[in-house]
């Protein structure tokens, strides 16, 4: 950064003005604390959010998500811009007619947390972008993602809401909106 001397008091930028003759060019250096690079952005992260397909299907249609019966704790670690992937076990919530499929997936937007009036009480939600995507049978992608790897990957899934990796989002986010089996081909040639 470069200054032109002035006559007046800059003492914060240029601490030794009287050795500093008016006119002077003054080449400042950086402080040790500034980073040269600008603000990092925050890394995206993406996220798989279990509710039942009933619910799921009423988000999509309004445009947003909520968790864990509406708690507002679970939507605070997500921030606008990650992705997020619904998996519902059954059709309808306690149901065990083991539906099993990836129902919704799409980005957060812009926004806060915030509370909701439903039939039932108070739920807190948060906006989403929803991408045009049919659902999704988990059964045919269980060799193909790298959280059903471990044997015990449904455990996990019992808190709601689960980090989830950026390959298998990607992987998700191409089925939902292509043709499997020319995903999975295209995927075994690269």
């Amino acid at each position: 950064m470069i200054f032109k001397a002035s006559n007046r008091n800059d003492a914060a930028l240029f601490p030794r003005e009287e050795t500093i003759s008016e006119g002077a060019t003054v080449r400042l250096l950086p402080h040790a604390n500034v980073s040269r690079e600008g603000p990092k952005p925050a890394a995206k992260s993406y996220w798989l959010a279990v509710a039942s397909a009933e619910h799921v299907r009423l988000g999509r249609e309004h445009g947003f998500m909520q968790v864990c019966h509406g708690k507002p704790g679970p939507l605070k670690r997500i921030k606008p811009g990650d992705g997020i992937v619904y998996y519902s076990p059954s059709l309808t919530m306690g149901g065990r007619d083991g539906f099993q499929s990836f129902t919704a997936i799409g980005y957060v937007r812009e926004g806060e947390v915030y509370r909701a009036q439903m039939d039932c009480g108070k739920a807190y939600r948060r906006d989403v972008d929803w991408l045009d995507a049919p659902e999704q049978p988990l059964r045919p992608l269980l060799g193909w993602l790298d959280f059903t790897q471990d044997k015990n990957w449904g455990y996990r899934l019992r808190f709601g809401l689960v980090d989830f990796g950026q390959s298998d989002f990607e992987f998700l986010q191409e089925i939902m909106t292509s043709e499997l089996e020319v995903v999975k081909q295209r995927r075994l040639q690269a």
